[in-house]
């Protein structure tokens, strides 16, 4: 169990850094599916998992600088409210309903992202389709 919850991880953060999800979409999926979590620990888990995550991430941003520090106040206190919320939101919500709407909701997403890539690559300026082509 411990090994898979490592390539777990290992597999999130590579997935991660390549297509530049949040891993908590791949680490619940995973936590629930394959090692037997259920779906409110599993998103606790991500989110903790978050905070080392986002540490490096700063750090790696910070010395490339490319964070705007003019939006970090209201953007943090937007994320520490909605994050109250939402958490409240989630521990109130059963189980079942709350693993739907996790699901329904990348399902969207997915629909969105799909659909709106074959719209993009029509309006590719010419420079980029240049580009694609080598």
């Amino acid at each position: 169990m411990i090994v898979l919850a490592i390539l777990t991880g290992v597999l999130t953060g590579i997935l991660s850094g390549l297509l530049g999800i949040g891993g908590g979409a791949i680490f619940v999926v995973a936590a629930v599916f394959f090692l037997g979590v259920p779906q409110h620990a599993a998103q606790a888990a991500a989110i903790a998992a978050m905070i080392p995550t986002a540490i490096v991430g700063v750090v790696k941003h910070h010395r490339n600088r490319l964070i705007d520090y003019r939006y970090l106040p209201y953007l943090a206190a937007g994320i520490i409210l909605g994050g109250m919320v939402g958490a409240y939101v989630a521990n109130i919500t059963a189980d079942i309903v709350l693993r739907r709407l996790f699901s329904a909701f990348f399902a969207l997403m997915s629909i969105q992202m799909f659909w709106s890539s074959f719209r993009q690559g029509r309006k590719a300026p010419a420079k980029q389709q240049d580009h694609d082509k080598h």
